[in-house]
């Protein structure tokens, strides 16, 4: 699958805050500013989780380690490219591709498949603040695997350790997804897409424009509008994955957009759970958590 873009998004964090300004290139990006994060429990008040047609067992009552109607890709690794069932937080590079961080916990068992979560940062990130800040702590309670790929384009802070999506980064994306399943015992049929941010611009191209890879899509702060610029609007998508957002009334990507996200994501089938909180453009992990409550039980074709 590949996707080609007529332009570059590289908007905002890694974990809360940050906004940005055009850029002369016709690119979307600046430097960050910062803004203040939300609180653990900030989406109680106006949360409007809304749905429509679920999608096929999306209901998220099986825990992230019940197989469901999921294969598995089994303990024997022959093709695994770095290092088999490797535990912790390692940092590998793809061949010709993106550096990108493995977390695996303790709990890991290569003797039974696990739940896979793809997250894509935020401006002049590398994935590993969302990864340790957001996800971690649910990865160790429901023993998932977490993949934290770095975007190809410089930081604009100038930070080496940071980086920018591009669009051709999308597919090596999708090769990754290969790449893991090769190295860990993983439901094959259970690979969640996360972004925050520039990560939701990006992810809701790629989890459009590659639906069929993934088993849901967990975004916020952001919308589909990169998606929309590059011909992949909600009803492009190749089945009803289920969507789960994240979004601040307050956030300068402006929610109405978001309204209108849910609107036609909804008009073409999918489950569209929108977790609308009081703040500007953050999340938090309780929000997170939720995320993951929608979407853990979905399983992709």
């Amino acid at each position: 699958m590949v996707i080609l873009g007529a332009c570059i998004a590289t908007l905002s964090v890694s974990v809360s805050s940050a906004g940005c300004s055009d850029a002369s290139s016709g690119e979307l990006g600046g430097s960050p500013q910062k803004n203040s994060a939300g609180s653990a429990g900030d989406d109680a008040d106006g949360m409007d989780a809304s749905a429509s047609s679920p999608a096929a067992g999306d209901a998220a009552t099986s825990s992230s380690n019940d197989a469901g109607t999921s294969p598995t890709s089994g303990s024997d690794k022959p093709s695994c490219k770095y290092t088999a069932h490797k535990t912790g937080l390692t940092s590998f590079q793809q061949a010709g591709g993106l550096s990108f961080h493995v977390y695996a916990p303790t709990s890991y068992d290569s003797k039974v498949g696990h739940a896979v979560v793809i997250l894509l940062h935020g401006q002049d990130s590398n994935g590993v603040p969302e990864l340790e800040g957001l996800w971690k702590n649910i990865a160790d309670e429901d023993g998932l695997v977490l993949v934290a790929p770095k975007g190809s384009r410089a930081a604009t802070n100038g930070d080496p350790a940071g980086g920018n999506w591009a669009t051709a980064d999308l597919n090596k994306v999708v090769d990754l997804v290969t790449e893991i399943d090769d190295c860990y015992n993983v439901f094959t049929k259970k690979h969640l897409l996360w972004g925050f941010s520039a990560g939701t611009f990006y992810g809701y191209l790629l989890g459009i424009g590659a639906a069929e890879v993934f088993s849901g899509l967990a975004m916020g702060g952001a919308n589909t509008s990169f998606a929309r610029q590059n011909g992949f609007a909600p009803s492009d998508a190749s089945w009803k994955i289920p969507v789960s957002h994240v979004h601040g009334a307050q956030d300068f990507n402006a929610i109405s957009v978001t309204y209108k996200d849910r609107t036609d994501f909804q008009a073409a089938g999918h489950t569209f759970t929108l977790h609308e909180h009081p703040g500007g453009h953050s999340i938090t992990p309780a929000q997170v958590r939720r995320q993951y409550d929608d979407l853990k039980g979905s399983v992709s074709p």
